[in-house]
């Protein structure tokens, strides 16, 4: 059954309405009529099953008939700081990092990234970012879209812990692999924050720099991977580890 977005705050209304590009893909792409039946997401964990009203080009009403609380999300709470790439390789990260089940997601701009982000377009990326992260979790059965943040600072970004208390840097630099980073865990974490670097990896004054701010280092084995398969496999292993992908 074919999965769309709604607006927590249209549930409270007594004819919920579906806008915007769902509504396109609703009348005109999937060409669907009154009484058929879809699922609805709201974004904030719950699914709702729905039947179609009224349609028009730019809105579709519906009757919420029943309501779910399903359990696709993992117990991991990851939070990737990504070293930012270029503009198509984050957005293919962003759609299979929300597949994966990634909560929340930080561009960082650090020393060695070739792209420069703090443009006019920002604004319009990190909407672009929203937007593949959502039409992903319809994709893959979530019901939360991972936060996405404007890009930050190298050093806003290891200040920004949030409820991490595992905080892990991958440095190529680093010979210990990541198991037995873990190891000096004690207990399951409430929440990890994990840093990638760019095509040209951190510095290691960065590394320094994360390390003072509690960060510990790992890394992925003895081959060199590009930025973003490092990124897709190791957070593969955190949710394995720590998550629901086992």
């Amino acid at each position: 059954m074919r999965r769309f977005f709604i607006d927590p705050s249209e549930l409270l209304k007594e004819k919920p309405v579906i806008e915007g590009q769902d509504a396109h893909h609703i009348t005109s792409v999937f060409r669907l009529k009154p009484g058929d039946q879809i699922l609805l997401v709201d974004g904030t964990g719950f699914e709702y099953m729905a039947r179609l009203v009224s349609l028009s080009k730019n809105q579709v009403f519906v009757a919420v008939m029943e309501k779910y609380a399903v359990l696709t999300e993992s117990p991991a709470k990851i939070s990737v700081g990504q070293g930012y790439l270029k503009d198509k390789k984050m957005d293919m990260l962003i759609r299979h990092l929300t597949e994966i089940g990634i909560a929340r997601w930080m561009p960082v701009l650090t020393e060695y990234a070739i792209p420069q982000p703090f443009t006019k377009k920002n604004d319009a990326r990190v909407e672009r970012w929203r937007s593949i992260a959502r039409e992903a979790v319809k994709q893959c059965g979530r019901t939360l879209v991972p936060e996405i943040i404007s890009p930050v600072s190298f050093a806003e970004a290891v200040k920004s812990n949030g409820d991490a208390d595992l905080k892990i840097i991958f440095y190529e630099n680093e010979a210990r692999p990541l198991d037995k980073t873990l190891s000096l865990k004690a207990a399951p974490p409430s929440g990890i924050l994990v840093l990638f670097g760019p095509e040209g990896g951190f510095s290691t004054k960065e590394v320094e720099l994360a390390i003072a701010a509690g960060f510990v280092t790992a890394s992925l084995g003895p081959r060199i991977l590009r930025a973003e398969t490092a990124s897709i496999a190791a957070c593969a292993l955190i949710q394995h580890i720590f998550g629901d992908m086992r």
